[in-house]
């Protein structure tokens, strides 16, 4: 179901070159809501809705076997809130559960940087092929106007695997001595810190969704011109199957693993880098104007349980 993206951005001063850097484009004041369609409208609507339905499995049956092939693991992420923060606990926000005696994450700077997730693996409903089985993944990034990435300086692979402003730990060791680290409280986050939410997990395993840079190969090279022929050939509206089609291999929300959704484009050209963890905007986080953050892995990296190659990104509207 698609979702309103449509919150602002906050330092709106700085707005415009920080989505710039992030990819964002510039939008335009939100549209005033349409008036409600008659009766009449309404009792075509649901058959028009069908047939676009139906239309979409149609243009997708020739290609289920390709899609099929991609089929990966994958857990989505159901977030609640944590009054009683936990430190050891599947989070967004809150207080990390931290090592005693390890040097708390910093960014380049030298200032603390702020938890962004953790995840315990012992508390997945199931073990997740190719991930650690137990200990606890944590995610922090910086407190500034991109959210501790870097997006120019270099290609991708180079200068947003470099952790300068984000930091990837792994513990497998749950039961030594440990602290909780302060919690660092700012609106130059996606989240809020101070208000934790838990994260419950379902497992969901899915095929490759349509922002993946991989994606067009399996609809011979070009998805939008495939859909432009199938609507053309059958006189459909094109526009109306892409955006069913993209409804359905969208891949928004919170999830571990799986493939990635975009509201740009895949910062990703090749290499062997899979999706790691995703974070999109919800009701209380917010990354630029509407967008999604990524955290992307090599599997034999992720299967080293070695988290210092990781890529972060993130894009919005």
């Amino acid at each position: 179901m698609r979702r309103e993206r449509e919150a602002a951005v906050p330092h709106a001063a700085a707005a415009a070159l920080v989505l710039a850097l992030a990819g964002c484009g510039e939008r335009g004041a939100p549209k005033p809501a349409a008036e409600a369609p008659a009766a009449a409208g309404d009792a075509a609507a649901g058959p028009a809705a069908e047939n676009v339905a139906a239309a979409a499995e149609a243009f997708l049956a020739p290609y289920r076997d390709r899609l099929e092939a991609t089929r990966r693991p994958a857990m989505r992420i159901a977030l609640e809130p944590l009054p009683d923060d936990a430190l050891a606990a599947s989070k967004v926000g809150g207080r990390a559960w931290w090592p005693a005696g390890e040097p708390p994450p910093r960014g380049a700077d030298g200032r603390p940087l702020a938890l962004l997730a953790q995840i315990a693996f012992a508390e997945l409903p199931e073990p997740l092929p190719g991930y650690p089985r137990d200990g606890l993944l944590q995610f922090f990034v910086a407190d500034d106007d991109l959210y501790g990435a870097v997006f120019d300086g270099g290609a991708p692979e180079t200068v947003q695997t470099e952790q300068r402003g984000f930091r990837v730990a792994y513990w497998p060791d749950l039961e030594r001595e440990a602290t909780g680290l302060p919690i660092v409280a700012s609106d130059r986050l996606p989240h809020d810190p101070r208000a934790p939410r838990r994260m419950r997990f379902v497992r969901a395993d899915e095929t490759m969704r349509s922002g993946d840079y991989r994606f067009q190969a399996l609809f011979g090279g070009d998805f939008h011109a495939a859909i432009e022929a199938f609507a053309v050939a059958r006189g459909l509206d094109a526009d109306l199957l892409a955006e069913a089609l993209h409804e359905r291999l969208g891949g928004q929300g919170h999830k571990l693993g799986g493939y990635p959704f975009f509201t740009q484009a895949d910062p990703r050209s090749g290499g062997e880098r899979e999706l790691l963890l995703q974070l999109d905007s919800d009701d209380a986080m917010m990354w630029g104007d509407s967008g999604v953050g990524h955290f992307f892995v090599a599997p034999g990296d992720l299967a080293r349980a070695d988290f210092g190659g990781v890529l972060y990104n993130w894009d919005c509207l």
